[in-house]
């Protein structure tokens, strides 16, 4: 089963796109594609976000899109997974990149039941100021920002 239709969602506009997408700081994290890979995502994240003295408000929101928008490339997509955090003066970005939808589902996904799956996009609308996909060179991106204060 590949990357599923939830990921590709609309896209919210954010404002003054153009100054939002200059980082400030950016960092990338190759993933193995593995059940523990957004734990080790979120604590690398954590790391990154709290040496760069982000409030703790921020922090949390950004692990939560990290954690969807990792096990999403974990149970859907073929690797190389590849997290990116990039900081800018108004917003953060979250991105992960993978090499495109999985030919079946990791096994432990599958054994999920319906109870357990499709959270994912409803936190991502409720965190994200705006978040989509884009295609590229063999790879896909699923990316989220998150507004900050300027």
């Amino acid at each position: 089963m590949g990357i599923p239709h939830r990921l590709r969602h609309q896209v919210r506009p954010v404002g003054c796109a153009q100054e939002a997408a200059r980082p400030i700081h950016r960092r990338a994290w190759l993933l193995c594609p593995r059940p523990e890979a957004a734990g080790r995502a979120r604590r690398r994240a954590r790391t990154f976000l709290e040496r760069r003295r982000m409030d703790q408000y921020t922090i949390d929101q950004v692990l939560l899109l990290v954690s969807e928008l990792v096990t999403n490339a974990v149970e859907h997509a073929r690797p190389p997974i590849v997290l990116h955090v990039q900081i800018g003066p108004r917003r953060i970005r979250v991105e992960v990149t993978d090499s495109g939808p999985a030919r079946r589902e990791a096994a432990w996904a599958a054994s999920c039941g319906p109870d357990e799956r499709g959270r994912g996009l409803r936190i991502i609308d409720e965190v994200a100021t705006a978040h989509g996909e884009g295609h590229a060179h063999h790879r896909t991106l699923h990316w989220a920002d998150l507004t900050t204060a300027a």
